[in-house]
């Protein structure tokens, strides 16, 4: 069973002109629970409307620098938590929060001698920042190669500090920013494109394919880490794999849905069994809801965090029936083919579905 902590925020730190970073204070007793791996996220619940809403979000920070747990939260349009933390939440406020958790971080030891390639766009940069700056400083022998997907100059997260770093690790560290729709100034038509602080466009399978030639591996151990919206996690992916980059060396997060509506018909009023805590929970889904939602709705205290089938929290194993994912993120095809589903995302498509959470 997920457990909840309370946190006091440190810091609200507004970052750009849509988002704020938000440092918690950890009591002492509580630094065991809340240490973790680069580029691993916090789950925050609220109660918003009458209503309990959970959202996950990465850690910006790293876990080996003498600096509070913080987090990157960017508005999204409509968004119910992300407007009200960016308009509610300020210094001193308690906040539910759980332990880190998450599958997406990098195995940083000293003696490894490395390249990196770090592929960001948007609020994505926040995972992949923390892995920046816990590699840079542990891993003496690495390098670390980093394109960076901006709107326009005014919507980079972290621009100081990604400054700095890069500044600090010249030797080590390539940071390239690219913008879709950059602001220019008269002095700017003069420039070479060697000039430019940037380069025009997105982080798409060109831009990828354009940054791996003019920066290829310094060691010949590298490894591959994505973290964006869909549409440029899949370009990033064809482009790595266009030049035979193993699954093995190329790690995902992502920070969005699909690419276009699901309309997926689920099975009306399908039975449902679950084996949840050593409880065996016999109930009837009501169409349009998840397995989850379903659950919740009975009273019943299942693991998720985001419901947006991104952080893998709420994992089962369909043991019987069949179900449709709306959204997978966080399985892998392996995962998907030994019968692990997102019970947040999952729809009845038989009249009778038995799951078991793991313990």
């Amino acid at each position: 069973m997920a457990k909840f902590y309370q946190l006091k925020i440190r810091e609200v730190k507004k970052e750009i002109e849509d988002a704020v970073s938000i440092a918690f204070d950890v009591s002492d007793d509580l630094l065991d629970t809340f240490n973790y791996k680069p580029g691993q996220y916090l789950t925050l619940k609220f109660k918003i409307n009458n209503e309990e809403v959970r959202r996950s979000y990465s850690l910006c920070s790293s876990p080996i620098l003498n600096e509070p747990l913080r987090i990157g939260v960017k508005r999204v349009i409509k968004g119910l938590v992300s407007n009200h933390i960016n308009d509610n939440l300020k210094e001193g406020d308690l906040v539910e929060v759980m332990p880190p958790d998450g599958r997406f971080f990098a195995d940083i030891k000293k003696e490894n001698y490395k390249t990196y390639y770090l592929f960001s766009a948007g609020s994505g940069i926040t995972p992949i920042l923390s892995i920046l700056k816990t590699i840079l400083p542990t891993e003496e022998r690495s390098y670390v190669h980093m394109i960076y997907g901006n709107r326009s100059q005014d919507s980079i997260m972290f621009n100081d500090e990604l400054e700095e770093l890069k500044e600090q690790y010249k030797d080590r560290f390539i940071l390239v920013k690219t913008l879709s729709r950059p602001k220019s100034n008269w002095s700017d038509l003069w420039k070479t494109s060697k000039e430019q602080p940037f380069r025009k466009g997105r982080v798409d399978t060109e831009a990828v394919e354009w940054f791996i030639n003019e920066h290829p591996p310094y060691a010949q151990n590298a490894e591959y880490y994505i973290c964006g919206p869909g549409t440029m996690i899949k370009n990033t992916k064809k482009a790595l794999k266009n030049i035979d980059v193993p699954n093995n060396r190329i790690f995902i997060e992502s920070f969005g849905g699909g690419d276009s509506k699901d309309t997926t018909e689920a099975y009306g009023n399908a039975k449902l069994t679950a084996i949840l805590d050593g409880e065996t929970i016999q109930t009837t889904i009501p169409k349009g809801k998840t397995i989850l939602r379903t659950l919740i709705d009975a009273g019943k205290e299942p693991p998720y965090s985001c419901e947006g089938g991104v952080c893998s929290t709420c994992i089962c194993k369909l043991k019987t029936g069949k179900v449709h994912m709306k959204t997978n993120l966080a399985l892998s095809e392996k995962e998907v083919d030994q019968g692990y589903i997102l019970s947040c995302q999952s729809i009845p498509l038989s009249e009778t579905i038995e799951i078991e959470y793991k313990k």
